[in-house]
């Protein structure tokens, strides 16, 4: 914020050293949009939780309205006005969001005991494979998504890197009897999840069945990945896929409990 207000002051007194009745400087017009960019795709969302709708929607027209002035020869007396009421609602939403400090969306949600217990097995073990599980979770909660592909690579990649972690590709591979799959130069997966349970000394129906649900991972991350292409209508390729997530983390979690021997 205190960087996108430097860029406005910035702007007010290249508009105020320019004499010219229209402005053409490329650098000025070139500035303004970055200033824009800036805003709604960095600023913006930080103040949305604590701004009131309609003072955020009035910065929102005027900072689209220096957008279209940057994209013509546009008269500089429009640039003062425009830059002035940028000015003053930009410094507007910076107190707000200053005296209103939003809590974070991880402090905020509530977790499930199942989750919780994850979340912290995680952070001690993987602590990168924690914050994609957390962010797969929040990123599902919202009703108002138009995708769910990030949550489930999300998903499917904090189970990866604990498979990682767990079975790394050079103990798998000096395991006694292995043998690389056809065409693969490491470890699969499954190899992988065979090598862990085989570790702990768990039977062979454990394994096949934690191996069914890693093939119901696969297969489900892969046909959500694909949907998108698959699905004329987008109204149900959402629905249908937020419900494809949710079972992908159920699958995950029992995997993620299982390999962690989480009891």
């Amino acid at each position: 914020m205190d960087e996108l207000i430097g860029k406005l002051d910035q702007l007010i007194a290249d508009i105020d050293n320019s004499h010219a009745v229209k402005i053409k400087s490329l650098e000025i017009k070139r500035t303004a949009i970055e200033a824009a960019k800036l805003y709604f795709q960095s600023c913006r969302d930080s103040v949305l939780p604590s701004a009131p709708k309609d003072k955020v929607a009035a910065v929102d027209e005027n900072w689209q309205q220096l957008i279209r002035l940057a994209h013509g020869r546009s008269a500089r007396v429009l640039y003062v006005k425009c830059l002035a009421s940028l000015k003053k609602g930009m410094t507007e939403l910076n107190v707000i969001a200053i005296s209103n400090p939003r809590r974070s969306s991880f402090e905020s949600y509530r977790f499930t005991s199942s989750e919780s217990l994850l979340i912290k097995t995680l952070q001690s073990l993987v602590p990168s494979a924690a914050a994609s599980y957390v962010q797969g979770i929040l990123d599902l909660a919202p009703e108002d998504r138009v995708s769910y592909r990030g949550c489930a690579c999300e998903f499917r990649e904090a189970f990866r890197e604990v498979l990682d972690h767990l079975a790394p590709d050079d103990d798998v591979m000096k395991a006694p009897g292995f043998t690389l799959e056809k065409d693969r130069k490491l470890p699969t997966m499954k190899q992988k999840v065979r090598f862990v349970l085989k570790s702990r000394g768990l039977n062979q129906t454990s394994s096949t069945v934690a191996e069914k649900a890693l093939e119901l991972i696969e297969t489900l991350s892969g046909d959500i990945a694909r949907a998108i292409y698959d699905r004329a209508s987008l109204a149900t390729h959402v629905k249908t896929t937020h419900d494809e997530v949710v079972q992908l983390k159920r699958y995950v979690d029992t995997m993620l409990f299982d390999l962690l021997a989480i009891r």
